[in-house]
């Protein structure tokens, strides 16, 4: 932290940066080269934790202001965002869910509409993308080769993910931004703690200790987190404490302090995945699912029909929720 904290430091709301230092690569490889990089990238959390701590204190008390809106590419930082939130004098804290330079275009709109006196419909959420569209031609492709039926009810999904399946949703419009808001998603059961690696080994191929998130009905999110101030998290963009997060829900928070970045859904974002979940807990008492990206490791986020058959055949996934389809593995 200290060899971070002397390339650069915060007064007020004036970040200083340390001209000693002529060129930057090579202070780093200097400083740096005899630490893990566990350690290096500890180091870098906690002071970019603490220097967003201090400029956000700073600003919030110069300005007067209790709430906060939080963009830009550091605002992915969940973790800092935790801190952030738990600044004594902030009220409401929103972290954008398009924060990065994908949602520029949306802010010349607003910059033009303001400039014409326009006054835009805010957005109710992030479904933004296309539908995933398909026909009968394409079921009588794969009828064969997998298990098929009508999806009429949630029943249907939750009867699976009581039984161990490991399900992706390809439903309604893709999502935009750099979190899976259950449109594509991987869910399953956030009681088993097999479920990580189950989902790491046959599906993500990720490192062991990257930890899963889970998505939670807003009505009974107080049932799992500490969220003393109430705050939203329709975006996934904050990570929070949990009531006993390591033995309720496994499977969805980080392993080494139990805290989860959680999909706090309300009912009139998503009302389908909404059903599924409030399904769930009507039989377990656990108001929540495990939610990841669906998609193979390295690869983007699923967008359409042909790209969730390509992910769904190529790993371990055992179901596949599309619009009005369930396709089970053989």
């Amino acid at each position: 932290v200290k060899i971070f904290e002397n390339m650069q430091t915060i007064d007020g709301l004036e970040f200083k940066f340390n001209s000693d230092i002529k060129n930057i690569y090579d202070y780093l490889e200097e400083n740096l080269s005899k630490y893990r990089f566990d350690h290096i990238a500890a180091g870098l959390q906690s002071f970019t934790e603490n220097l967003l701590y201090s400029w956000i204190s700073a600003a919030s008390s110069s300005f007067d202001s209790t709430s906060i809106v939080f963009s830009g590419g550091i605002s992915m930082n969940v973790k800092a965002n935790m801190k952030l939130s738990q600044i004594p004098n902030i009220k409401k804290f929103f972290v954008s869910g398009g924060g990065s330079d994908q949602s520029l275009c949306m802010g010349a709109c607003y910059l033009y509409a303001e400039s014409q006196k326009i006054f835009p419909k805010p957005l109710n959420d992030l479904y933004l993308g296309l539908p995933c569209t398909y026909d009968d031609y394409d079921i009588k492709k794969i009828q064969n080769k997998y298990k098929i039926e009508k999806f009429t009810h949630v029943e249907q999904i939750v009867e699976r993910l009581l039984d161990g399946k490991i399900i992706a949703t390809c439903i309604g419009r893709s999502e935009m931004g750099p979190r899976a808001l259950c449109n594509r998603s991987i869910i399953a059961d956030p009681r088993n703690r097999n479920n990580i690696e189950k989902i790491n080994r046959k599906i993500k191929n990720r490192d062991f200790w990257m930890p899963f998130a889970p998505v939670i009905i807003a009505d009974y999110s107080d049932k799992l987190l500490v969220n003393p101030k109430n705050l939203q998290s329709p975006h996934m963009t904050i990570a929070m404490d949990t009531l006993d997060g390591k033995n309720v829900i496994p499977a969805a928070v980080h392993q080494y302090d139990g805290t989860a970045r959680p999909l706090i859904l309300e009912k009139n974002t998503n009302s389908l995945v909404w059903d599924v979940i409030n399904s769930f807990y009507q039989k377990t008492d656990i108001p929540a699912l495990v939610n990841t990206s669906f998609n193979l490791h390295g690869e983007p986020m699923v967008d359409s029909f042909n790209d969730a058959l390509h992910v769904f055949e190529n790993s371990g996934l055992d179901s596949l929720w599309i619009d009005n389809h369930i396709i089970d593995k053989k």
